[in-house]
């Protein structure tokens, strides 16, 4: 169960008839409160017409939150940056992170107060479906299912109020904040898409900004490859993919006559597999177009691993060699997998083939 959530930092703000929502901020020796210009209104306001309040949950009572000075306000970019005097600060149990290159099609979170019920926050799941480095901007939308049409209403009426919620990305069930919103497209929500504002506007209030474009930033992926998979789950895994693991030995048995060796090596292997497997589905999570293009060109490959590869051989070390050129060769392919990546999945597929038979050696009689 996730805990760290992004309702935890959502705050509804009121300023001079204007109604929006905000991201705490939590910081190393005061508190922020990031939200989108417009909802202190058309110049900027006075600290005392600021009103920000938070709920503990959905249900609870919202709580003021004195507001201490406005740090940042950029009507033309649409963003606001607010000091606070947050009473509560020893309730914040947890903090996130901040990101920057996050990759198109990545799920992400944002949490506010719409208009249309502004006594209680709601989160919304999104996506990312293109950013503006130079413009510090991006886009998101509502994922299929959700959508701000409803009872006849325009999409804008309905959004109204959401306005500066804060955007997170998850990864490893950790929230690293991203932006905030700025508003829907047109008045008929065209799409369910939003423009948002990223947090590099802010950067200098910031700690470091992670990277999220770059996979290898992800600690699970590193966990998962260095996991000691005990002696149970190993037979775990034979028990249920019998077929696998006999063809996978099998081959083993060709490439290392030793049947000591074999053994080994499969071993080695199944764990290798399993740890990537992991890493295949968070891949698919948070990464999908990756994943997309990593399926479409093993799709591509199989034929040429069927016409190049498989073989009957001489001697074990011409198998090898084989196994050793096919792995380079797909390597190659997966470039456009962040750095160590193409090699852990190169590992990965030539595992997967040999256990299903698309890569196959014989020992000539």
């Amino acid at each position: 169960m996730t805990l760290n959530k992004a309702e935890n930092y959502c705050v509804k703000i009121n300023c001079n008839g204007e109604v929006g929502s905000g991201v705490l901020i939590p910081g190393d020796t005061t508190f922020y409160v990031f939200t989108a210009a417009h909802c202190l209104g058309s110049i900027r306001p006075e600290i005392t017409d600021i009103k920000i309040f938070k709920q503990s949950d959905y249900k609870a009572e919202l709580k003021k939150i004195r507001v201490v000075a406005i740090k940042e306000y950029d009507s033309e970019k649409d963003y606001a940056l607010i000091e606070i005097d947050f009473e509560d600060e020893h309730k914040m149990l947890y903090k996130f992170k901040f990101g920057n290159g996050f990759i198109p099609g990545t799920e992400v979170h944002f949490c506010g107060y719409q208009g249309i019920n502004n006594s209680e926050y709601r989160p919304f799941p999104s996506k990312i479906v293109t950013n503006s480095i130079e413009s510090r901007c991006f886009r998101i939308k509502l994922t299929e299912g959700e959508t701000f049409h409803q009872g006849g209403e325009q999409g804008q009426f309905i959004a109204g109020g959401l306005s500066g919620s804060g955007v997170f990305v998850y990864r490893h069930k950790s929230p690293y904040l991203i932006g905030i919103l700025n508003k829907v497209i047109t008045e008929n929500a065209w799409n369910n898409d939003v423009d948002c504002c990223s947090i590099n506007h802010i950067e200098n209030y910031l700690p470091d900004i992670i990277d999220l474009s770059d996979l290898n930033e992800l600690r699970s992926w590193e966990i998962n490859i260095e996991k000691e998979y005990n002696e149970f789950e190993i037979q775990a895994f034979k028990d249920t993919k019998s077929e696998f693991f006999e063809t996978l030995y099998r081959k083993n048995l060709v490439l290392f006559p030793e049947i000591e060796k074999a053994n080994r090596v499969t071993t080695n292997q199944i764990k290798r597999y399993l740890a990537m497997l992991e890493n295949i589905r968070q891949l698919d999570n948070e990464a999908p177009e990756l994943y997309i293009k990593f399926k479409d060109m093993v799709k591509r490959y199989i034929d040429i691993v069927d016409e190049n590869y498989n073989r009957a051989v001489s001697t074990s070390n011409e198998a090898i060699d084989q196994k050793k050129q096919l792995q380079s060769s797909l390597k190659d392919e997966l470039s456009f997998l962040p750095r160590k990546m193409d090699i852990d999945f190169a590992d990965f597929q030539i595992i997967e083939w040999l256990g299903i038979c698309t890569l196959n050696f014989t020992k000539n009689d």
